[in-house]
């Protein structure tokens, strides 16, 4: 070692800092605050350790939460001790466990001879489980009639948590034992006569089962994997740590051969790790660990870490020493100012725990004395807040400022997309920590929907169409449209539909379309066709070859795309052919029911990264800034339930006894969590920050996050200085590079249909969620094909239809059986494979005789079914309008008693106009567009806005007002979902009405303005 530069940076440490890199022997806990220089200290007492013990630096281990940080210290190591540095172990607890496998092969042959399986693979294995447990009746809880797999994504997670807290399934059943006896004292205190008694024992019961059930496929699972030799993420861990149980042998050698050892980031270990050195240690006669650790930094709980062990720590160990590492080399005393007013809103930390610790923080270094004051910019609505900070980056590299010292720190994944996305689009090149998911990227998006159609061109209407509207596919636009437009008049009435493959293939309906380029049609047949042969006789990557080669894939991304466009599809490619080498006779299907599991339950594939990018703007999760720092960051999107209270649904929740039960009298609160988390993102600023928030997003109102007015002292606001014209252009930037380009022929098209087009309430409410939907649902008719779903509801609807239409010819109510008749007449008729037949059988019979039993006593007679104004050529306002009535029911009869209501319903009956709607029944709140509050919501009023627009059909419809009077809006939940039928009487106010008619005006005006669709269609 170099002593000199030893005494020279060990001469550059505070007191504190100095105190523990001379605290050699026994049991320290270093609680270090942001910034600290803790790495600094980590490598200075590994130096001390080695020139005062004597010890073989083989004789320390170090380890830390990732791999670029075990980086880090390794470098700092090999800096300052030379070759002496490569030989101290520094690694993370999985790559430790790794190499105790690799060192004693012989006590490991069962992991040896296994092959490691990833996120989506180990989903796979617990849905085969659900399967069988299933059709086994074994499983009730965790299933659900509507979606067997329902429970799959939390049953994979509670199995990830009971590992990397080291139960098994004997002590979780156990602990399942233990949390009965929890529940049963809890009741006792409840009076058995009161209403909360009997709801409280049956959500218990239910909780009960549900973990009982858990641990049943938790066996499976294990079982499974043991007897195909397969191993997850987490068992290597627990292999480890097992073996070390059972093996004093091992313990030994490893307590012999690490005499000292250093556990940094402490906070963010879980059981299973802590176990691991714990039996190590065990065998010690001294203990010597030092840990490192800041409890306000512990934001990695959901990988199964806790703050409780650190207090565990300190009661394993008595005679621990605590250092505060409380100056700070890295924010201005401003920063360190904001972040600690935050924090302290936090009651569970270790400060108000252990009270020897006293945590303050100070600037110490060169930015101290800074005038830079944290700012916060409040923006009218999202548009504003990114033109505002695209602005702002783009001001601060006009400046000089280095790009890799930019940071935007946001809360999601997702966000991180998000925000790269946008700053790539406004020409800032963004280095994502985020590694981009493939499955993002639209040329992946078309190379799957193009795999699917191969392995069946009759798989879906809409990919198919996006297909070759693509620009990649180079087929005629309007030429497409056209085939849509016939397609749609030929299957109007058909029960079985035309599909596109079928008029392509069709000799004859081709030649009544004026095709501007009809031999591109043909050849484009003809290669789907093509390729749907060839996979048959190839194995699946060396297909992947040839069909990106002939489809001409890769040239047209070097065209329009950049070299990330390249590393998705090249990470694609790869990730087939790895699937491929482990199972030899993978195909389409399996590949894309592999690549569905990502999609749904949110796994990502990674790109990637063929070449090294560096000093490009950061964009970072507030997870993955941790260990770093930027001088200028920036924080948006600061409104509450995205910062704070993010909105979690446990549907399957572990009990509290799963980890440190002697600690179950702490419970933390989300809300602690999240400002931990804003409490780390805060701290990575070195001398600028700047929070935003926006008061709308489209019409939907956003609070700011009360975290925002615990540190409101600290703060000073930012004027906006974004006009119209910066917002525009960033709004033209967002727009940009779509796959799918518009030409004005289709400008014309949407021009000829609007001439003849009658709006729906339906359209009214696609059009006013997704302008996008509106083009391809109404406008250009893509030609969808009816799924299990929709099929089911058409039936279940036409059922009822028909039961009220006997009920009325005949003026008596009809058996239950003609209902249930009815529906298994008309559902086999359907196309639909024998377990969807099946399934559908199970839930419509059951369902319609539930809501024969909800309705049977009290039915009226109905006046009318399915009234429609599709032929009466009705205006309002010049808007023309159109629809259907499921019911009219008459509510009211005048009687010679009551003259004045006699005159009023002389010429008509007083009704209500009824709608069927299918799913969960919906509260009144639910079903207009306000909470409980009186707080518009979004989207929340479409069943209202389609009942107000019935209501004003029957007010232009002279034949309906010459027999009606319109009394009553209702909705008439008629699926059962629950077992909940709901028959729900809407009422409204004249500005409610008035709103709605506003709205159906000023979405009239925007789907005739051609302008509104030349920048939808990008142009």
């Amino acid at each position: 070692m170099n002593n000199w530069s030893f005494l020279e940076e060990y001469n550059k440490l505070n007191t504190e800092q100095q105190k523990a890199v001379d605290s050699i022997y026994g049991q320290i806990m270093v609680v270090a605050w942001p910034g600290s220089w803790k790495t600094q200290i980590i490598w200075l007492r590994t130096a001390n350790i080695i020139e005062k013990t004597w010890v073989n630096p083989e004789n320390i281990l170090i380890t830390t939460f990732t791999d670029a940080w075990v980086i880090a210290i390794k470098k700092r190591l090999v800096k300052f001790l030379g070759n002496t540095g490569y030989k101290v172990s520094v690694s993370t607890i999985h790559s430790f466990s790794q190499d105790v496998i690799k060192t004693f092969p012989e006590k490991f042959i069962e992991y040896k001879a296994s092959t490691a399986i990833d996120e989506v693979e180990s989903l796979e294995i617990i849905k085969q489980i659900i399967d069988e447990l299933v059709a086994e009746k074994i499983i009730v809880e965790l299933t659900n009639d509507f979606d067997k797999y329902l429970y799959l994504r939390d049953i994979k997670g509670r199995i990830s948590t009971l590992k990397t807290e080291a139960v098994n399934k004997q002590a979780f059943e156990i602990i399942i034992k233990k949390q009965e006896d929890i529940y049963a004292e809890e009741l006792s205190e409840i009076k058995p006569t009161l209403k909360k008694y009997e709801s409280t024992k049956e959500s218990q019961e239910k909780h009960i089962r549900k973990l009982r059930e858990l641990n049943i496929i938790y066996e499976k699972y294990n079982s499974y994997l043991r007897a195909n030799s397969l191993y997850d993420f987490n068992d290597m861990i627990n292999f480890v740590y097992e073996k070390l149980q059972n093996d004093r042998e091992l313990r030994l050698f490893y307590a012999e051969t690490f005499q000292f050892i250093m556990l940094d980031e402490y906070q963010d270990t879980n059981n299973a790790q802590n176990k691991i050195m714990d039996l190590i240690l065990s065998e010690a006669t001294e203990p010597n660990i030092m840990v490192v650790w800041d409890d306000d930094q512990s934001i990695y709980r959901f990988q199964g870490a806790n703050i409780e062990n650190m207090l565990d720590f300190s009661q394993k160990y008595p005679e621990t020493s605590f250092i505060v590492l409380d100056k700070n080399y890295r924010s201005n005393q401003h920063i360190l100012d904001l972040a600690w007013n935050l924090i302290e809103n936090n009651t569970e930390r270790l400060s108000n725990k252990i009270k020897s610790i006293n945590k303050t923080l100070t600037s110490a270094w060169s930015l101290k004395d800074s005038q830079n004051k944290a700012s916060i910019f409040k923006a009218v609505n999202e548009l504003e807040e990114q033109t505002f900070i695209v602005n702002k980056i783009k001001e601060l590299l006009n400046l000089w400022l280095n790009k890799e010292e930019i940071a935007i720190i946001v809360r999601s994944n997702k966000e991180v997309e998000l925000w790269s996305e946008l700053l790539q689009k406004n020409e800032i090149e963004v280095e994502s920590k985020l590694k981009s998911n493939i499955l993002n990227s639209p040329y992946i998006d078309y190379i799957l929907s193009y795999l699917e159609l191969i392995d069946n061109p009759y798989s879906s209407e809409e990919k198919l169409i996006n297909l070759v509207r693509n620009n990649i596919t180079w087929l005629n636009s309007i030429d497409i449209l056209k085939i849509n437009r016939r397609l749609y008049e030929l299957n109007y009435t058909r029960k079985y539909k035309l599909s596109f493959i079928d008029f392509l293939s069709n000799e004859n309906l081709l030649s009544e379309i004026d095709f501007q380029d009809k031999k591109w049609f043909e050849l484009f047949l003809k290669w789907l066709l093509d390729f749907n042969k060839d996979i048959v006789s190839k194995n699946l990557s060396e297909f992947m070859w040839e069909f990106m080669s002939k489809t001409g894939i890769l040239e047209y991304i070097e065209t329009h795309g950049d070299f990330s466009d390249l590393e998705d599809v090249f990470t694609l490619l790869n990730k087939i052919k790895n699937w491929n080498l482990n199972d030899k006779t993978l195909n389409i299907k399996r590949l894309l029911s592999k690549i569905e599991l990502y999609k749904k339950y949110n796994f990502p594939i990674t790109r990637q990264i063929l070449t090294e990018k560096k000093w490009w703007v950061q964009v970072l999760t507030a997870h993955s800034s941790k260990w770093l720092e930027y001088d200028f960051v920036i924080i948006p999107w600061l409104y509450t339930w995205n910062w704070d209270n993010k909105r979690t649904i446990d549907k399957l929740k572990l009990p509290n006894l799963i980890v440190w039960e002697w600690l179950q009298d702490i419970k933390e609160k989300s809300s602690e969590e999240d400002r931990r988390l804003f409490f780390v993102a805060l701290t990575r600023a070195k001398d600028w920050l700047i929070l935003t928030y926006s008061g709308w997003s489209g019409s939907k109102v956003l609070l700011e996050s009360p975290f925002i007015w615990e540190i409101q002292e600290h703060l000073q606001d930012i004027q906006s200085k974004t006009n119209l014209e910066q917002i525009r252009e960033l709004t033209e930037n967002l727009l940009k590079n779509s796959l799918i380009k518009h030409s004005d022929l289709e400008l014309e098209y949407i021009k000829n249909f609007l001439e003849t087009y009658k709006i729906s309430p339906s359209d009214l409410n696609t059009f006013l969620e997704n302008p996008i939907d509106f083009l391809h649902r109404v406008v250009f008719k893509y030609p969808f094909i009816d799924n299990k779903y929709t099929i089911f509801w058409k039936v279940y609807h036409r059922t009822l239809e028909l039961f009220y239409l006997k009920f009325k010819n005949e003026q008596k109510l009809p058996e239950k059986s003609y209902l249930t008749s009815t529906f298994r007449l008309l559902i086999e008729k359907e196309i639909l494979t024998p377990e969807e037949l099946e399934n559908a059988l199970e839930k419509g019979i059951s369902w319609l005789e539930g809501y024969y039993d909800t309705y049977s006593k009290k039915s009226e007679v109905p006046l009318v079914l399915e009234y429609s104004f599709r032929r009466k050529n009705l205006l309002f306002e010049n808007i023309p309008l159109t629809g259907t009535v499921d019911k009219i029911e008459k509510i009211w009869e005048a009687s010679s008693d009551d003259i004045q209501a006699w005159q009023l319903a002389f010429f008509k009956d007083k009704v209500a106009l009824v709608d069927y709607k299918t799913g969960k029944a919906k509260s009144i709140w639910e079903i207009k567009w306000i909470d409980r509050y009186w707080n518009k919501k979004e989207w929340e009023g479409k069943y209202f806005r389609q009942l107000m627009f019935y209501k004003l059909l029957c007010e232009v419809d002279f034949e309906f007002n010459s027999k009606f009077s319109v009394w009553s809006l209702a909705l008439d939940f008629v699926e059962g979902k629950d077992w909940v039928y709901k028959y729900v009487e809407v009422d409204y106010t004249d500005e409610e009405y008035e709103e709605f008619k506003n709205e159906l005006k000023d979405a009239w005006e925007k789907i005739n303005d051609i302008e509104f669709w030349r920048e939808i269609l990008l142009k």
